[in-house]
């Protein structure tokens, strides 16, 4: 009976990390003609017709994605911690997963920046898109020396701080 719940667990826990791609989808607003996003996309309508509260999607996603955190949470350590603890956590874990892809994404574009392959893995040209939106703001105010694009390095950065932030209020939660 326990390994039934764990794999439900397991389950929110997968759905969670789908909810949180299709959120980094939605807020950089990626090509939605792109074979991978538009399944996440296709996957979301029925259940945004169902779950579909505020009027803003990224926030209904978002809503989405840290109440499977919390279930899966509930399901593992519903009996040791409070509900509105394991709430909290499941925000920040949420974020720290947005955050943890997204830096994944950057160092994926930039090695792909680097061997440039052919652009026709539906993939590949996903984690090019996600690394260039990310790098665009930052690209307008530190322009590339030398043929060197230090964009990467800053926002890699950045991500890595706000994380530690999440990490450091996570450990003061727990």
């Amino acid at each position: 009976m326990s390994s039934n719940i764990e794999i439900l667990g397991l389950i929110f826990n997968i759905l969670n990390y789908a909810f949180v791609f299709l959120l980094i989808f939605n807020l950089l607003k990626v090509n939605y003609f792109n074979p991978i996003v538009s399944t996440f996309v296709k996957v979301y309508k029925p259940i945004s017709k169902v779950f579909g509260i505020f009027p803003i999607q990224a926030i209904n996603i978002l809503v989405i994605a840290i109440v499977l955190k919390l279930l899966s949470l509930i399901i593992y350590f519903g009996s040791q911690y409070e509900t509105l603890n394991l709430f909290g956590v499941a925000i920040i874990q949420t974020l720290m997963v947005t955050l943890r892809i997204i830096f994944f994404a950057v160092i994926g574009g930039v090695i792909l920046s680097w061997v440039s392959p052919e652009k026709s893995n539906a993939f590949l040209e996903l984690v090019e898109e996600i690394s260039h939106k990310c790098l665009a703001p930052i690209r307008k105010y530190i322009p590339s020396a030398g043929g060197l694009d230090f964009s990467p390095l800053f926002v890699l950065i950045l991500l890595n701080l706000l994380e530690s932030f999440l990490s450091d209020i996570l450990k003061s939660i727990v």
